[in-house]
């Protein structure tokens, strides 16, 4: 799949574009809160929900809009409809599309065979398809290339796959997996790998909730006992897994880091609790030291935000350079974590308030500080991050 950039929107053809955005989300978004550490759907209600409200982001052209036309995309796509869009539901505090979709249309986009794509994009646009990413497996964590699980083909030309996957983000609402599968018995670390598409719904696929420390259900285990895919079910060459596997998880990366809003969202709540409650007999913001820790992690929330309008802007020019992703993933992640560690502590060591705000302000700090190591592990931990940065862009020797 080629991306064409087009001619850059005017800031007037920009502002109009955020306002049909915000009239949209401020229309047609459910009734449902984000909240961090609680994003997978409650109960069905919540669940149809959520499909209704994702299917309708895909019809209005706000989701997938940096599709090839003819599979949905918009002629008039420009990067910054994506960055607006991003923008507006966070601030909304509306529900956010599943990431796992996202990476699953990017690969299949870039590596699916025709049928593939007609088959399984369609279902996605109209959010019948959820998806999960069937990667991180016991003892191997973020470290993807200790895969275990293994895909023996037939002589029929099915594949028949065994192991167990962990940490499966909404396999437990998911309806399709994108599968990173051992092929090749001799092989190591990055080779011999493939990728399948799975349906999750397929005999031998036995998914198992894991309740985070938020009390919700967000990641899951996966186990494959025998399950049985056909020939179309593999994504791309045999062989190839690895490298399809980095091209989506690139994108995913960059996506992580694009939340920066998130970032915003948490200082407002860090603000609203420093000011509206009391410590030691006065405003907690009257504190010297508070005061100074609140402005170094705004300044590293506008040090992260710098980054990506950068990034956007060489995405623009043609410009990008190895590992943005990653820098972008790993700014967001440590830093969404200081500042919510810092806020759920500052909101246990102050007293109780009245005010309706700044009790949601508190808890939403906690959820958030509860949720933050996942944003260091997931899509890459933090050291797996460095050792990218490492190798991709200091090309610094392999030890």
């Amino acid at each position: 799949m080629v991306t064409t950039i087009v001619d850059r929107p005017s800031d007037k053809a920009l502002d109009s574009f955020r306002h049909r955005v915000r009239a949209f989300i401020g229309e047609h978004a459910p009734p449902i809160e984000a909240r961090e550490g609680r994003r997978a759907p409650e109960d069905s209600a919540q669940e149809s929900l959520l499909r209704t409200w994702f299917a309708g982001l895909f019809e209005a052209g706000f989701v997938g809009a940096d599709w090839p036309v003819e599979y949905g995309g918009r002629p008039d796509h420009h990067p910054l409809h994506d960055r607006i869009v991003s923008e507006e539901i966070l601030r909304a505090r509306a529900p956010r599309p599943v990431d796992q979709v996202n990476l699953a249309a990017h690969v299949l986009l870039h590596f699916g065979s025709a049928q593939q794509k007609e088959t399984l994009l369609p279902p996605i646009r109209r959010s019948e398809h959820v998806w999960c990413q069937l990667l991180s497996e016991p003892d191997a964590g973020s470290d993807i290339a200790g895969v275990r699980s293994r895909g023996v083909r037939q002589e029929d030309g099915t594949w028949v796959l065994n192991g167990q996957k962990t940490w499966i983000t909404d396999g437990h609402w998911a309806d399709m997996g994108l599968a990173l599968i051992r092929t090749d018995p001799t092989s190591s670390r990055h080779h011999g790998l493939s990728v399948f598409t799975v349906p999750l719904d397929t005999d031998g696929v036995d998914v198992r909730p894991i309740r985070t420390i938020g009390d919700a259900i967000e990641v899951n285990e996966v186990f494959l006992t025998d399950v049985v895919l056909g020939a179309g079910d593999l994504v791309g060459a045999e062989g190839d897994g690895w490298s399809i596997i980095m091209t989506g998880l690139d994108f995913e990366r960059f996506g992580i880091g694009s939340n920066v809003i998130l970032l915003e969202l948490l200082i407002d709540d860090l603000l609203t609790t420093a000011r509206g409650s009391v410590l030691d007999g006065r405003p907690a913001i009257e504190h010297q030291d508070i005061r100074q820790s609140v402005a170094e992690l705004a300044v590293e929330v506008e040090v992260a935000k710098a980054f990506i309008d950068d990034h956007v802007e060489r995405l623009i020019a043609g410009a990008e350079q190895p590992g943005d992703g990653s820098i972008a993933k790993l700014s967001f992640a440590e830093t969404y974590h200081r500042v919510s560690a810092f806020g759920a502590d500052l909101a246990a060591r102050c007293g109780p308030s009245a005010e309706p705000d700044v009790q949601q302000a508190k808890q939403r700090l906690r959820e958030c500080w509860l949720w933050s190591r996942a944003y260091t592990v997931s899509g890459g931990s933090s050291e797996m991050m460095r050792n990218i940065l490492a190798k991709r862009r200091l090309m610094l020797p392999n030890r």
